[in-house]
């Protein structure tokens, strides 16, 4: 089925990513571990470091996925989150969560700071490939109180103030970058 903007539906196309990233996950990976991606039913928790001051993304030092969302932040006290990030996914400032759907639910994304919580400045964040084509709502935590989503080739951007509850129909399910601020 064709969606707005002409192309195959993001469910099937999602469902092809996931398979994917799960046939190509590295062959001595963990019992538990995840993808690249967050499968469909999930929620997730990624940990990122502060972004370059040369305009690159925030680096991504923790990911990992659980069946709910309590489950998915309890693995931020995991011994496996402690190493990748040097004990620092314990300390780590909640910045947004990422839903699915348009009005604050669905699949979700808690993305964390290592460095704090937003300031001017904030964090620049690049989305894996699900939710580059499932995000569609967005929470701010903390100062984190606003958010420019860039579309997926950079060529169109808009500003939120934090919640958004809907993305619009040029950003929805088509995001690239996020910068997360305190404004």
């Amino acid at each position: 089925m064709l969606n707005k903007r002409g192309t195959v539906g993001l469910i099937s196309a999602a469902a092809a990513v996931v398979g994917v990233l799960s046939a190509a996950a590295p062959a001595g990976a963990a019992t538990g571990s995840t993808p690249a991606s967050t499968p469909q039913g999930k929620h997730c928790v990624v940990v990122v470091g502060k972004a370059p001051s040369d305009g690159g993304v925030s680096p991504e030092l923790y990911r990992d996925c659980a069946d709910t969302a309590a489950k998915a932040r309890a693995l931020l006290a995991s011994p496996q989150a402690k190493a990748q990030t040097n004990g620092k996914a314990v300390q780590a400032t909640e910045l947004m969560t990422w839903y699915s759907n348009d009005q604050l639910w669905g699949n979700s994304t808690v993305v964390y700071g290592s460095a704090g919580t937003c300031d001017s400045v904030g964090y620049r964040l690049s989305p894996d490939l699900y939710w580059q084509t499932n995000i569609s709502s967005a929470t701010g935590h903390g100062r984190c109180t606003v958010a420019t989503f860039f579309s997926r080739p950079l060529s169109y951007s808009r500003t939120f103030r934090l919640p958004a509850l809907n993305l619009g129909s040029i950003l929805n399910d088509y995001v690239g970058i996020i910068d997360v601020r305190w404004g």
